[in-house]
């Protein structure tokens, strides 16, 4: 094959299902999402069981499993049965027939199919209206994507170009400027194997940056690519390194699973001698330009840093069982230098920093990390700010809570005092949640996944539960009650048993 097995990874996701499942009405609803979305084509669905502990492996093993693009198929679904009443259902789909926001599109419809026990309405068409929960998301170069005034890959004619579309992209075609990032040793621009630093920004923090969106007319999604754009002038970047993400759904698409993204150049580079809002405001202008040219989107750009954003849906019933969504499994592949994903679920704002270790260490990469969440908070404070004056934000001190959320290294124990009213059990269980996530302030009912959690986090807090607590809390504990009171009810549970 001519493609690099990196390109040949998919975009997973996982759906959990907890309680009496139908099995064969949820079989029939895969073959149902199938059929109404022909551009998957012939969609593999295979079963396989685990135990609790073994599923984290077996779904990371999934995720990076790679396509064959010659021969098919490009979707395929994994039925993971790991313990009574215990399902977990993996898909995952090449970037050519799929993008991260038909991940909304896929469960909504798995789950209509599931309630209906029968096979959905024909193909998806524009008389299906749904809501579009998500702003630009990630997705394939847009080459994979429906071009203007020709077929796309569902075989429906796409929008046609408006005028001036090859000129805007011409003006903007240039190369990328070089980039500079603590540690950055080579620029790669295509897609290779790939590690990740996540952080969750929730609570006060997620609040603040509404509050200074809109005290600034913007929107979160804005006002985070300017900030990234004030964090690469900050290394010393003279000029745009950006790539963007942009969705490309339209009124008769946004029920429909695809590749409906487009990848583009983003020009605008803040000074350091103008104020954060007027650089905000160039940022909004050029992209209300771009969203008018998006579906003329020019050749995939070889810009090293790229930025994706999208708005996370809820997840919808499935009748008579628990669900819950892992919308951001990593596949184990990074595209350029830096890959920054933002899903946004509104209470909190996960960052993804994908990286490619040959080009750059884990350890910068977290320090970038900590870098774009002290900008965020001096942004927050002070949204009128100059760019100068948010050049050098002010790093987090020794007795501050660690800036990121590292999924491979274990965080230091720095936990915040707990409310004086709780039992030490919840107390503790708090701390480690506290740790994990990288937040000061988590309520005892506010859940997991909803705080940015996922599978990799839930083996971190086990093991740690373990260490400190001396009881083994086992992973279906937080697919039933993910909360900080579910888990301290099960610990006490567990700890009375050994007593």
């Amino acid at each position: 094959m001519s493609h690099a097995p990196f390109d040949l990874r998919g975009i997973p996701l996982a759906l959990h299902l907890n309680g009496p499942v139908d099995v064969p009405a949820l079989l029939g609803a895969c073959a149902a999402v199938a059929g109404r979305h022909p551009v998957l084509g012939r969609v593999r669905v295979t079963r396989t069981e685990s135990t609790p502990e073994r599923y984290p492996g077996v779904a990371t093993a999934e995720a990076a499993r790679p396509f064959d693009l010659e021969r098919g198929p490009l979707a395929r679904f994994t039925l993971v049965t790991v313990g009574p009443e215990r399902v977990r259902l993996l898909f995952t789909a090449h970037g050519r027939v799929f993008d991260a926001g038909s991940k909304d599109v896929l469960i909504r419809d798995l789950a209509d199919a599931y309630f209906a026990r029968a096979a959905l309405p024909g193909p998806a068409s524009p008389s299906c209206p749904v809501p579009q929960p998500y702003g630009p998301s990630p997705g394939p170069p847009p080459g994979r994507a429906d071009r203007p005034g020709g077929r796309g890959v569902d075989g429906r004619v796409s929008p046609a170009p408006p005028d001036g579309a090859e000129e805007f992209w011409r003006e903007r075609d240039r190369a990328p400027a070089e980039l500079v990032l603590p540690g950055l040793r080579a620029v790669p621009h295509g897609t290779g194997p790939g590690e990740i630093v996540e952080m969750v920004l929730g609570g006060a923090e997620s609040g603040a940056l509404t509050e200074a969106a809109a005290v600034l007319g913007a929107t979160r999604f804005e006002l985070l690519l300017a900030a990234v754009g004030v964090l690469l002038r900050r290394y010393g970047t003279s000029a745009s390194p950006l790539a963007l993400d942009l969705g490309t759904r339209t009124r008769e698409t946004r029920d429909r699973i695809g590749p409906f993204v487009a990848r583009v150049p983003f020009v605008p580079h803040p000074e350091l001698d103008e104020g954060f809002p007027d650089h905000l405001r160039t940022v909004r202008a050029e992209l209300r330009a771009m969203y008018r040219f998006r579906h003329a989107p020019p050749d995939p750009p070889s810009s090293p840093v790229l930025l994706s954003y999208r708005r996370r849906a809820a997840v919808p019933e499935f009748p008579g069982v628990g669900a819950g969504v892992e919308w951001t499994v990593f596949n184990g592949a990074a595209h350029g230098a830096l890959h920054v994903q933002a899903v946004d679920a509104g209470p909190s704002l996960t960052l993804g920093l994908r990286f490619n270790p040959a080009a750059i260490g884990h350890d910068d990469v977290s320090g970038i990390a900590g870098h774009l969440r002290a900008l965020l908070r001096a942004i927050s404070a002070e949204p009128r700010a100059k760019v100068a004056d948010l050049a050098e934000p002010p790093h987090p001190t020794p007795h501050e809570e660690p800036s990121v959320t590292d999924l491979f290294v274990p965080a230091p124990d720095n936990a915040t005092e707990p409310p004086a009213e709780e039992d030490p059990v919840t107390a503790q269980v708090r701390e480690i949640w506290q740790e994990i996530l990288r937040l000061d302030d988590i309520g005892p009912d506010e859940d997991l996944f909803d705080l940015g959690g996922h599978s990799l986090t839930i083996t971190q807090i086990i093991a740690r539960t373990r260490r400190r607590l001396g009881v083994e809390v086992s992973l279906d504990v937080f697919f039933d009650n993910p909360t900080i009171a579910g888990v301290a009810e099960e610990v006490t549970r567990l700890r009375g048993e050994v007593a």
